[in-house]
C-alpha cells in the first residue's frame, strides 16, 4: 500500500465527528482512497459498535447503530394501507381497529398515568386523530383519546378486519318500534325497540326491514322509523359503561322481582330434571367468557335460567355445528347478540358476577337442566319448550 497522507485523514475524521449518521464520505489521500460509512456522530466520538476493514487501495470504517425498539419497530406495510375507499364512513388511510382479544384502555392523554376515559373493544373501529409517541388519538363512537399502539391494528390489515365485521345497523328513530315476527302489522310482537337503539340488518322487504333478534332469530320492523347505515363496533366511555351497569342492575332487580312474584302466583312452569351432559375441559379464561355471556343474557334469571344459557353453549360446542372452541360458539355470527354488540367482552374485562362465574362452572362440568337444549328465547316468543323464568329451553 502506497503512504497516505495522514494529515489529510486527521481532517476526514473530524469532519465525521459531526457529520450525520447514515451519510457516507469519501476523500483523497496522495494515492489511497479512504471511504467512512457513518451511523451518527455520537457513534463516531465512542467508536461503539463500529468495524474497520482494510485493503490494498481502500480503508473502510462502518459504524452501526440500533435504535428500534418495541414502539418504533413497525414498518410502513403495518401503518399504511395501499388500498383507497371508506368502511363505516371512516376513510381507509384514518382507520384503526382494537388488536386485543377484550379490550383496551383509553386515556386522557398519552401516559398509562393519565386518567382512564373508556373502553376500546374486540373487533371496534375508529378514526386516527393524531399520532404520536407509541400512542395513536383515536374518535370511536362518542369516545375520543389515547390508545397505546401495542394494542392497535393500522393499515390493510385494520382494512382486511374491517370489511369482514362491518355489519348494516338499523337506529330507531322513534319513541317506541315493534320488532315483528313476519313482515306484517298483526305479526306477533318478539321485542320493543326505544329511540336511538341499533339493531343488525340482514335485507329489506318493501315497506319492511328484516333485522337480526337475540340469538340469531329473525324479525322485522318498518322501515319508516328506521335509518340504516353501515357501522363498526365503537369504544364506550366510562360514564356510558357505568349507566350500563346501572341499567343492568335495575332490570335484574326488576326481572327478579317479577319471576319471584310469578312463581308464587303459578308455581313453576315447568318441571326440570338435573342431569350430567359431560364436562369439557377448559381455563380460567373460558370460563370468565362463558360466565360474561350468561350475564348478558340471562344475569336476571334463577340461578338454574344462568347455569342453562351455559349449557346452550357447551351443547352446542358439542354437536360440532356451531364452533370448535368455546369462543367460536359464542362469536359466532348472529347467534347470540350481546357478543356481537361487544357486552360480552365487556363484562368479562370487569368481571363477571359470582353467580353467574359458578353456573359457567356447572355448566362446563356437564350440569343440565335442559338435555341436549340448544336454543332458548324469551317466553313472549311463542316457542315451546322448557320454561325456566322468563326463558324458553329447546
Amino acid at each position: 500500500m502506497k503512504k497516505a497522507a495522514w494529515p489529510a485523514i486527521t481532517v476526514l475524521f473530524l469532519i465525521v465527528a459531526v457529520g450525520t449518521w447514515g451519510s457516507t464520505i469519501s476523500a483523497s489521500a496522495t494515492d489511497a482512497k479512504i471511504r467512512v460509512v457513518t451511523a451518527g456522530a455520537a457513534k463516531a466520538a465512542t467508536g461503539d459498535d463500529s468495524k474497520a476493514v482494510a485493503s490494498k487501495d481502500t480503508i473502510n470504517i462502518e459504524i452501526v447503530k440500533d435504535t428500534t425498539s418495541k414502539s418504533n419497530k413497525s414498518t410502513k406495510s403495518d401503518t399504511a394501507t395501499t388500498k383507497k375507499g371508506t368502511v363505516a364512513g371512516i376513510s381507509y388511510d384514518k382507520l384503526v381497529m382494537a388488536d386485543v382479544e377484550e379490550a383496551v384502555n383509553v386515556r386522557e392523554s398519552a401516559s398509562e398515568d393519565s386518567k382512564l376515559i373508556g373502553k376500546f373493544f374486540k373487533e371496534c373501529g375508529g378514526e386516527i386523530v393524531e399520532k404520536g409517541n407509541g400512542w395513536t388519538k383515536v374518535k370511536t363512537g362518542d369516545l375520543t383519546g389515547w390508545i397505546k399502539n401495542d394494542y392497535l391494528m393500522f393499515g390493510d390489515k385494520a382494512v382486511e378486519l374491517a370489511n369482514k365485521v362491518v355489519e348494516k345497523t338499523a337506529t330507531c328513530t322513534t319513541d317506541c318500534l315493534r320488532v315483528r315476527k313476519s313482515a306484517d302489522p298483526d305479526a306477533t310482537v318478539l321485542d320493543l325497540l326505544a329511540k336511538g337503539d341499533k339493531i343488525g340488518v340482514l335485507g329489506q322487504e318493501g315497506e319492511w326491514t328484516k333485522v337480526e333478534f337475540s340469538d340469531g332469530e329473525e324479525g322485522y320492523v318498518s322501515t319508516e322509523y328506521v335509518t340504516v347505515a353501515d357501522s363498526l363496533g365503537t369504544g364506550k366511555t366510562m360514564e356510558t359503561i357505568k349507566a350500563e351497569e346501572e341499567k343492568v342492575k335495575k332490570e335484574k332487580a326488576e326481572a327478579e322481582a317479577a319471576v319471584k312474584k310469578a312463581e308464587v302466583e303459578a308455581g313453576r312452569t315447568t318441571q326440570t330434571t338435573k342431569t350430567n351432559n359431560g364436562a369439557v375441559v377448559a381455563d380460567v379464561s373460558d370460563q370468565v367468557l362463558l360466565a360474561a355471556l350468561i350475564q348478558a343474557e340471562g344475569g336476571n334469571q334463577p340461578y338454574e335460567g344462568q347455569v342453562s344459557v351455559g349449557t346452550v353453549v357447551m351443547n352446542r360446542l358439542r354437536s360440532g355445528r356451531y364452533g370448535n372452541s368455546l369462543a367460536s360458539v359464542i362469536y359466532a355470527k348472529g347467534q347470540f347478540g350481546p357478543a356481537g354488540s361487544g357486552q360480552v367482552a365487556q363484562i368479562a374485562a370487569a368481571g363477571p358476577k359470582a353467580s353467574c362465574l359458578q353456573a359457567a362452572q356447572d355448566a362446563l362440568n356437564g350440569v343440565s337442566y335442559i338435555g341436549g337444549a340448544t336454543h332458548f328465547r324469551n317466553i313472549r316468543s311463542g316457542y315451546t319448550g322448557i320454561v325456566i323464568g322468563s326463558h324458553v329451553f329447546w
